[in-house]
């Protein structure tokens, strides 16, 4: 597949200072939009050598293996949410739940977001399966504690907490499924309208 002409190699940098850092970026930049557009199984580190137009060794330099990069941007995406989780804990539950929804939101119209799905529909074990499964648990688990803390402070009426939190899971991954990087709507109006929809929800009635 033929690289963006308007994208910069990093490979033609002369900034030693950045470089490697910057290689680095551009190698899991194009490895993620690989893994979303063909999936795990069907993308080669052949193929992101090719569209970086260097060297499959060359990949070598920045990722051991095909697990080692996707685990990679998994985990970015996933620490992206998860820093998410540090709201202001003086707001009621329901506001931090949703500030740390819509950025969950975001990073699933990502191509790092969608990295962290192809992750979980591969089924992949090991050490990067496992890390990925224990990120996955840390963010459900805090949206479990603010439900319950919703109930507690007045914010979130009364819901069953286990189904409620698959629900709100479940409805953000699937984002991956149908975004549209050309669509109409822009990554943050999405989120905004998943958070609005989802919040009015479980706010108490009145």
């Amino acid at each position: 597949m033929p690289r963006n002409p308007t994208l910069k190699s990093p490979w033609a940098a002369r900034d030693r200072v950045t470089e490697r850092e910057a290689k680095r970026e551009a190698v899991l930049q194009t490895a993620a939009r690989a893994f979303a557009e063909n999936g795990y199984h069907r993308t080669s580190l052949e193929e992101i050598a090719a569209r970086l137009g260097v060297s499959k060794p060359t990949i070598y330099y920045y990722a051991r293996n095909k697990d080692d990069l996707i685990a990679a941007i998994a985990a970015r995406a996933l620490d992206e949410i998860v820093a998410a989780m540090d709201a202001d804990e003086q707001s009621s539950a329901l506001s931090q739940l949703s500030h740390l929804l819509r950025r969950y939101a975001e990073i699933m119209t990502t191509d790092f977001g969608q990295c962290a799905i192809v992750v979980r529909d591969a089924r992949i074990e090991g050490t990067v399966g496992e890390g990925f499964r224990k990120s996955m648990s840390l963010i459900d688990t805090r949206i479990r504690e603010l439900l319950i803390l919703g109930e507690k402070d007045g914010s979130i009426a009364k819901c069953d907490i286990k189904l409620t939190s698959f629900m709100i899971a479940g409805a953000i991954n699937e984002i991956v499924r149908w975004y549209d990087p050309a669509g109409t709507l822009a990554p943050p109006m999405i989120a905004e309208k998943f958070v609005n929809q989802l919040t009015t929800g479980l706010a108490p009635r009145k």
